[in-house]
């Protein structure tokens, strides 16, 4: 059965939808806990796991890997995870993620900025105008984030099966349409999507231990083999290599490795 990401800019609207949806297909939900999972898993404080996900870089986070570092850690244990499957995933990122994943229905909920606007004043105790800065502000920097770090829009429609506006349709038929979808969508690649994952789950691991190093890394893996391009001095490339190749050998499932070593574009003090 597929995995099924919503993504949307009214938190609560969102979650709502999740559970309705999990519960009538039997799946398990899970939303933002995922962070605290993670947290838990590696024994990282949450403040700082939270600051690396949600919020966008400051100057000195682009010229360091530690916000990097963070996001790699949260990838090896998210993709981990999704391989249980039958899940329904609110929470962060989920849509980006899994963009290339067999299986995976990936939907977005929108809500028009006046309800939305409404639903914060009433919860928050805010004015409208309070309301509405808040709203436009947390849009800017959720926007500004996901192009920093994925140069995507969130509200690209190409990211997504389903695009649905609540100011349309109601919650329950949201949820009803999301559930026929999931169940037309499901096409028998279990062991595709598994393999994906796993194999995801690897080049994140590689990147969160060479980051430790290295200020930029990128990673790939397919079936235990990972393929490793780090940015650094072309002088020095010889002793890079070795020891991001020694480094690789030490995790856990890397059958083998090739590294690569590019011009770096980072700018040290």
């Amino acid at each position: 059965m597929p995995i099924i990401t919503i993504s949307q800019d009214s938190y609560r609207y969102g979650e709502e939808i999740a559970k309705k949806v999990a519960e009538k297909l039997g799946y398990e939900c899970i939303g933002p806990e995922m962070i605290q999972h993670a947290c838990d898993c590696l024994a990282l404080p949450l403040s700082k796991m939270e600051r690396a996900l949600r919020d966008s870089p400051t100057f000195f986070e682009r010229i360091s890997s530690k916000k990097e570092q963070y996001l790699a850690i949260f990838r090896v244990v998210f993709f981990e995870y999704m391989c249980h499957d039958n899940i329904v995933y609110h929470g962060f990122a989920g849509h980006i993620f899994l963009e290339n994943v067999p299986n995976v229905v990936k939907v977005r909920v929108i809500a028009d900025l006046e309800d939305r606007i409404s639903e914060e004043m009433y919860l928050e105790d805010l004015t409208y105008n309070e309301a509405r800065k808040k709203l436009i502000r947390e849009d800017k920097e959720r926007a500004k984030w996901t192009k920093y770090l994925y140069g995507r829009d969130n509200h690209d429609p190409h990211l997504y099966d389903l695009y649905l506006n609540l100011h349309n349709i109601s919650l329950d038929t949201a949820v009803a349409i999301i559930v026929g979808t999931s169940q037309l969508a499901t096409n028998g690649h279990m062991e595709m999507m598994k393999k994906k994952l796993m194999d995801m789950a690897l080049a994140a691991k590689t990147e969160a231990r060479l980051l430790e190093v290295f200020p930029e890394v990128e990673a790939i893996a397919r079936d235990g083999e990972v393929f490793v391009k780090v940015k650094g001095s072309i002088v020095q490339e010889d002793m890079i290599a070795e020891r991001a190749r020694k480094l690789v050998s030490e995790i856990e499932g890397v059958s083998s490795a090739r590294i690569g070593v590019v011009p770096s574009n980072h700018v040290p003090f």
